[in-house]
């Protein structure tokens, strides 16, 4: 474990930086008492592109069954849900801004041709 000032820290930043790279621990002082610890950053495992896609390829595939559940056993598909959708933003932003906000929602879905 390296002890160092910091006033004596500033002019050697790159040799403690290296010296923490490499494992060891530094301790920055301010009149002989322990200020901050530098220590090295775990290394994060990020997931692989592949992985990413494969996840993202098996969320489409639930969505796409839901929705085709949804068609056989209602009628309708994507339509349906999308409505089901519509009709529960409606509820919530009725619940927060009070039957005003609703109706304008309901007002810009005419007006957008939904």
């Amino acid at each position: 474990m390296h002890t160092v000032p910091i006033h004596q820290a500033k002019s050697q930043l790159s040799e403690l930086i290296r010296a923490v790279e490499n494992g060891e621990e530094v301790v920055l002082t301010r009149h002989g008492k322990r200020v901050i610890r530098l220590i090295k950053e775990p290394e994060s495992v990020q997931p692989s592109i592949e992985a990413r896609r494969q996840a993202i390829v098996a969320e489409l595939q639930a969505l796409r069954a839901k929705v085709a559940a949804t068609a056989a056993g209602q009628g309708g598909g994507f339509d349906l849900l999308w409505h089901q959708h519509q009709a529960a933003q409606v509820s919530r932003t009725a619940a927060w801004g009070g039957a005003d906000a609703a109706a304008m929602n309901t007002r810009k879905d005419a007006d957008a041709g939904h």
